[in-house]
């Protein structure tokens, strides 16, 4: 039978449907079979084995479907076993043909991700292991309508679920396996026991079908109805089959190579050397490689173990780890090499040691299960073009076949990457020692590949998980010790290249970066201000602050290569900071233009405030991205400036004082950049008790009136009275009291008043110029300053007293009042020391001058220390 021509198909679907359309294609197709139940077991289809992607090789269901038979909830199961992947693999697929509803029910598989679609909804469901190829995996789908919850099982586990109304009712009239409605998501490989029920199946029947101990048959699409097979092929199996995992190790072997090759090799494969901890386990690798490798003696006799003392003699640790082994089984009178002979070999009867360095010896590596491996820097997206899985057909011999159409393998003596569907060569390897394609390895692309055009290219085939980092070597590490200040792979790869930051190629340093989301247009700029220590200069009224000035902020114009939780392992080399943007703070109350700046002093560091954006899958290696918008940029620069304060010394010395770091942003106005005070943060770590001040935390206060966002780090100071008590005022007042003692002095001593009250004078007209220089000039009285013109008036007001009352005692001497009368001697006045007449005007004098003072100095120091407590 030939096809229809283009003639013979209809025209009009109104009367020739699609489904009459693929029946009649069936039927014309030359080589067609009919698949039932197997005779011998469950029957299984093969499609495209050779991975050639073809619209021809499918499946049609022989059974009977009712499109009227429309269903709610459901279970869909099926068993794959894949070869390669396109760009998906569809195993089944139900559609409509009347309505042309050709994706009422299908399932799809990719390596890290399956997905249902139900009546046209599509859903992903996320795998928690990638799945590998030629191995069978039990898959089903359940959708519950009335909780509205998708769920998926694979091998009787649930993987995951979510909620999901469909809105939708399943139904259809054609079905069909190993094609969708584009030959690049068909598939490849083997299926069975494709079957959907139109009801839940209880999680511990999935179970059980997943562990091949029932065969349940699906009462809406059931696979022992049969399928109309077309270039495919069918075989029976029985039902234990799918249940059957690969049992014991897999062995890679290498003929005579040095020992550093020996441990690259099982690295890279994901594996070690050998290292027997028994006689038995000797006779049973022995046994191994002579049925392995009869042909080759060699191997036979001895080979290399996993197990050296390089560092420390007589100290055998595992090359890989470093950790001291004590469970090696040495042959008798081993090791006896001392420190010429510092690796270990296996031979019949037990380790013994060898030299590294000049001695060539077979390998072996051991593998429980085939490792995938990663080619990276390709900048391919498609899981099924990035892995690719070892496999040795003969010793010493490697070949890497993609899940994909991608192989690497040896031709002519180059290793090559190419797509052996096509029989396309992509890319060479340059030559390399070892000649291997594991680790970082130099290519020539031959063609394009992605938005990467043909040429020299670094690529990275390697056995680390995504949680790991790929020596150069391709052994593994923590991804974590990747740039930890310190050398964690053997060939020190992980301390190389450690790049923190990538920009866009239009990037321009001088223009700032805006800020992310609408609304808001300011970028805020956070401050951190940490003040070591400071001097101030009440006499210049400047403060001297030596402080670490931070800056933080966003950039969304750049990205972040690898970041650690750990910031101080987050810095960026100078080379890169002085190409980033960068605000300038300028310092307003400081002689000349001074401001932040970008130099060799200066740090940065990136704050990992964010998880993973992507993997990027263009460089040769582990890298994970973070947003320049979600992690901040930390500036930081250590400065000592003095800065420029604004005293009130009124109150000196019992004032309080502040003084400001005024900071401007002179990048841009504050319509572009702002302070985020919120998040800004000022604090003094230095000692608080100053010589004059005692110093509390500074606060922020912010400048709303500037064009400029401003902001003023206040300092709080508290003068410290002390000094000024014990040298200024405890003087001042015991000289006041000199002076006032000098009124109780004898009235006619008058050259002994006199020149007490004028010393003390002079003394406190001494006292208040040194008070006067060792302060600032200021056009205001201070407190001191009243205070010592106070005592100064004071003991001016004594002298004049002193003057007064010796003008009466002369008087009263030469010009008496009344005539003197000769009287017995009478006892001194106790007040005045001589004998004065009674009720003389020089003793009423006398008295008013004490008075008078003394009422003056308490009435003064109320006012004066009432003002200063208020």
């Amino acid at each position: 039978m030939q096809k229809l021509t283009n003639d013979q198909r209809c025209s009009d679907l109104d009367h020739c449907t699609i489904k009459s359309l693929m029946l009649q294609w069936f039927k014309s197709l030359q080589h067609w079979t009919l698949a039932g139940r197997g005779v011998y077991g469950v029957y299984v289809v093969r499609l495209q084995p050779d991975g050639l992607a073809t619209s021809e090789s499918q499946g049609l269901y022989n059974g009977e479907l009712d499109r009227n038979n429309k269903i709610d909830s459901f279970t869909f199961c099926g068993r794959i076993k894949f070869f390669y992947l396109h760009s998906r693999a569809t195993y089944f697929r139900m559609m409509d043909t009347v309505e042309n509803r050709i994706h009422m029910l299908k399932g799809e598989v990719w390596l890290d991700r399956v997905r249902p679609v139900i009546s046209h909804r599509w859903n992903f469901q996320l795998l928690k292991n990638k799945l590998r190829a030629f191995r069978w995996y039990h898959i089903c789908f359940t959708y519950d309508h009335v909780a509205k919850l998708i769920s998926t099982y694979l091998d009787g586990e649930l993987e995951y679920y979510t909620e999901y109304d469909t809105k939708r009712q399943v139904y259809g009239d054609f079905a069909e396996i190993g094609q969708s409605d584009h030959v690049s998501k068909s598939f490849s490989g083997d299926i069975s026991q494709v079957n959907v029920w139109d009801y839940l199946l209880d999680t511990k029947v999935i179970k059980e079908l997943a562990e091949c101990q029932k065969d349940l048959t699906g009462n809406f699409i059931n696979w022992e109805a049969g399928w109309i097979l077309t270039k495919a092929t069918s075989y029976d199996v029985p039902l234990e089959h799918f249940c059957q995992r690969d049992i014991g190790e897999l062995y890679f072997w290498f003929p005579i190579v040095p020992m550093a090759t020996a441990y690259y090799l099982c690295e890279a494969l994901g594996s070690h050397l050998p290292l027997p901890v028994s006689q038995e386990e000797i006779d049973t690798w022995y046994a191994l490689a002579k049925k392995t490798y009869p042909e080759d003696a060699y191997c036979k006799h001895d080979f290399w173990s996993s197990i050296n003392d390089r560092r420390e003699e007589g100290v055998y640790v595992t090359h890989y780890n470093n950790e001291i082994d004590k469970t090696a089984f040495w042959k008798d009178g081993e090791p006896n090499g001392l420190n010429y002979e510092n690796c270990a070999k296996v031979e019949f009867n037990g380790h013994a040691d060898i030299d590294c360095d000049t001695n060539l010896r077979c390998a072996v590596c051991t593998l429980l299960e085939l490792k995938i491996l990663s080619l990276r820097g390709t900048c391919e997206k498609e899981l099924r073009n990035i892995n690719f899985v070892a496999y040795q057909e003969g010793m010493g011999h490697l070949i890497f076949k993609g899940y994909g159409e991608y192989q690497i393998r040896m031709e002519e003596g180059q290793w090559t990457w190419v797509d052996h569907i096509n029989n396309i060569t992509i890319a060479v390897m340059h030559d390399h020692e070892p000649h291997y394609p594991m680790g970082r390895r130099t290519w020539t692309l031959l063609r394009d590949v992605c938005d990467q055009e043909a040429g020299d290219r670094v690529l990275l085939l390697t056995p680390c998980r995504e949680d790991q980092y790929s020596c150069d070597n391709a052994a593994c590490i923590p991804l974590e010790m990747r740039c930890d200040l310190k050398y964690d792979c053997l060939d020190r790869s992980d301390e190389a290249n450690c790049q923190l930051v990538t920009s866009p190629v239009d990037y321009k340093k001088g223009l700032p970066p805006r800020a992310s989301g609408e609304g808001s247009a300011t970028l805020p700029i956070l401050l951190t201000v940490t003040i070591e220590s400071m001097s101030l200069e009440t006499t210049l009224m400047t403060m001297r602050l030596s402080y670490s000035f931070q800056m933080t902020w966003y950039d969304n114009r750049i990205d972040f290569y690898n970041l650690k939780r750990n910031v101080s392992l987050n810095l960026v080399p100078y080379g890169t900071i002085v190409d980033l943007w960068s605000p300038v703070i300028g310092f307003v109350n400081t002689d000349g233009n001074q401001h932040t700046q970008v130099d060799v002093e200066v740090s940065m560091a990136i704050e990992r405030l964010s998880g993973v954006l992507r993997r990027e899958q263009s460089l040769p290696g582990e890298v994970e991205v973070f947003a320049g918008e979600e992690n901040t940029l930390q500036l930081t620069r250590k400065y000592s400036t003095v800065f420029i304060c604004d005293f009130n010394l009124i109150l000196y010395p019992f004032d309080d004082q502040h003084c400001d770091m005024h900071l401007r942003i002179l990048s841009a106005s504050k319509a572009y950049l702002e302070f985020d005070l919120e998040h800004s943060l000022a604090e003094y770590l230095g000692n608080s008790l100053l010589v004059e001040y005692e110093v509390s935390q500074p606060k922020l206060v912010p400048d709303p009136e500037s064009d400029f966002s401003e902001l003023r780090v206040r300092v709080p100071l508290k003068r410290r009275s002390g000094y000024a008590i014990l040298n200024i005022y405890t003087p001042s007042f015991i000289l006041l009291i000199i002076a006032f003692v000098t009124l109780f002095f004898r009235p006619q001593i008058f050259e002994v008043r006199v020149m007490t009250a004028l010393t003390s004078l002079l003394v406190m007209a001494t006292l208040f110029t040194q008070v006067s220089t060792s302060l600032p000039k200021t056009s205001y009285f201070k407190m001191v300053d009243i205070w010592l013109l106070f005592c100064i008036a004071i003991i001016f007001i004594i002298i004049v007293f002193h003057a007064i009352i010796d003008i009466k005692v002369n008087e009263e001497a030469f010009f008496p009042s009344v005539p003197v009368k000769v009287n017995p001697m009478t006892n001194p006045d106790p007040l005045f020391g001589a004998v004065l007449p009674e009720k003389s005007q020089t003793q009423k004098l006398v008295l008013f001058a004490r008075s008078f003072m003394l009422t003056v100095f308490v009435v003064f120091n109320v006012i004066y220390w009432g003002y200063i407590l208020s």
